[in-house]
């Protein structure tokens, strides 16, 4: 795919933005699990939610 994408200034421009962004998107996903599960000891917004409703 980099041998596609890599020869042109378009290609190296779309993969330097690209793959951040997904990394970046990727950890702040797993950050809210994890923030999740250590204070409220729930798996989603969805137990967090009832349990506030209770």
């Amino acid at each position: 795919m980099i041998e596609v994408f890599g020869g042109t200034g378009i290609g190296v421009l779309i993969i330097a933005l690209v793959v951040p962004a997904v990394l970046v998107a990727f950890g702040t996903y797993v950050g809210v699990l994890m923030a999740l599960q250590e204070f409220f000891g729930a798996e989603s917004w969805t137990e967090v939610a009832e349990r506030a409703d209770e």
